[in-house]
């Protein structure tokens, strides 16, 4: 057999070998969980323009989510913040909430018309980090934007601030400085925890 052949012969199983182990580490490696948003969050069909008219239209205001599937902070703030029932109540009252996922691919129609991805959008408003709340006023201006988890107190805070159209009149950091303090069971005694940094 000639050397040339030789070497393939003697190469080719290693070559197969290599190639299965890539299979199967890819096989193995799993998938980020998706974390589900609540049922009251608004089935939009991302055309931002129309949802703050219609929102405005309601007297409501618009909220953009901004998280990404296996984000704990994400999980925890669907899952402790937006299962208080004082917080659900004031959403459903006067936010219109909207998903967006910060690697995701659907199309979204800007403010301006450009229509952008998912991922597109979120690197556009400067996403480093996930949980991201946007709450847009009533011209699609940001009112509030609200980075990493906040647990349910300082969130209700937050709601104020955006429902009685405070930021006209006072920054955020201010307006926290004339509510309560003291944090509820169970929830962190921080404004905010550290946000969950973009994997990809």
């Amino acid at each position: 057999m000639p050397p040339k052949f030789q070497a393939y012969a003697v190469t080719r199983p290693v070559c197969i070998m290599l190639a299965c182990l890539a299979l199967a580490s890819a096989r193995e490696a799993p998938a980020q969980q998706e974390i589900p948003v609540p049922a009251w969050f608004k089935p939009s069909f991302l055309d931002l323009r129309d949802d703050v008219k219609e929102a405005t239209a309601g007297g409501r205001r618009v909220m953009i989510y901004l998280g990404q599937n296996g984000c704990p902070y994400c999980k925890k703030l669907m899952e402790v913040t937006f299962r208080d029932k004082d917080i659900v109540e004031r959403m459903h009252r006067g936010i219109d909430a909207i998903e967006i996922n910060i690697f995701g691919s659907r199309e979204v129609t800007a403010l301006d018309g450009q229509v952008l991805t998912e991922k597109e959008f979120a690197r556009s408003l400067k996403v480093r980090a996930t949980p991201t709340l946007v709450f847009l006023d009533e011209k699609g201006a940001v009112a509030l934007r609200l980075d990493g988890y906040y647990e349910p107190q300082r969130f209700r805070t937050a709601l104020e601030y955006v429902a009685g159209h405070y930021e006209s009149k006072v920054g955020f950091p201010e307006f926290q400085k004339t509510r309560p303090r003291g944090t509820e069971a169970g929830s962190e005694p921080r404004t905010n925890s550290s946000p969950v940094e973009l994997k990809k």
